[in-house]
C-alpha cells in the first residue's frame, strides 16, 4: 500500500520498468530504434503501408501483402470515380438549374413585354374612345361620306367650333 498514500511513486516506477523493457527488447535483437523516427510511410491511399516503409510494424513482417494492394488500389480508384461522379452530377444538376433560370428569366421579359404591349393598346384604345374629333369622323364615314370628305367636314368643325 506505498503507493495508495498519494505519493504516486509506485505508478512513475510502473511507466519507467515498462518503457525500459521495451527499449532493452528492443536493444537486443540488434539496434535501437526511435519511435517517432520510424512513423510508417503510406501509399497514395492514405492506408496501405508502402514497400520502402520501415516502421517498427512492417519490421515485424506484418507488411501488406500483393493482393492487400491491389485491393487497397482497386478502392482508391472506385473511390475516386465515385467522387467524380459526385462532383459530374453535382455540375449537371447546377447547369440544368441555371438553364432553367435562364428560362425564367426569358419567360419573365417576354410576359413583362406583353403586358407593356397589352397596357399600350389599351391606352391606344382609351384614348381613341375619349377623342370626339375621331368620333365624328366615324359618324361621318357610317353616313356616307369619302374619307378625305369626312376629314375635312372633321377639321371645319374643330376650327369653327360648331357641331352637327
Amino acid at each position: 500500500m506505498k503507493g495508495a498514500r498519494g505519493g504516486g511513486g509506485t505508478c512513475r516506477r510502473t511507466v519507467r520498468g515498462y518503457t525500459e523493457r521495451i527499449i532493452s527488447t528492443v536493444t537486443t535483437m540488434g539496434r535501437t530504434l526511435s519511435l517517432l523516427a520510424r512513423l510508417p510511410r503510406f501509399e497514395d491511399d492514405g492506408i496501405t503501408h508502402r514497400r520502402d516503409c520501415e516502421c517498427v510494424r512492417c519490421d515485424a513482417g506484418y507488411r501488406p501483402t500483393e493482393h492487400e494492394r491491389a485491393a487497397a488500389r482497386r478502392r482508391q480508384v472506385e473511390q475516386k470515380a465515385r467522387e467524380q461522379a459526385a462532383r459530374e452530377a453535382t455540375r449537371r444538376k447546377e447547369r440544368e438549374r441555371m438553364k432553367l433560370a435562364v428560362v425564367d428569366v426569358f419567360v419573365d421579359e417576354q410576359v413583362r413585354a406583353a403586358n407593356d404591349q397589352v397596357q399600350a393598346l389599351r391606352d391606344a384604345r382609351d384614348r381613341a374612345a375619349a377623342d370626339e374629333r375621331l368620333a365624328q369622323l366615324w359618324q361621318l364615314r357610317r353616313a356616307g361620306l369619302s374619307l378625305p370628305e369626312a376629314i375635312d367636314e372633321v377639321e371645319r368643325r374643330a376650327a369653327g367650333g360648331t357641331r352637327d
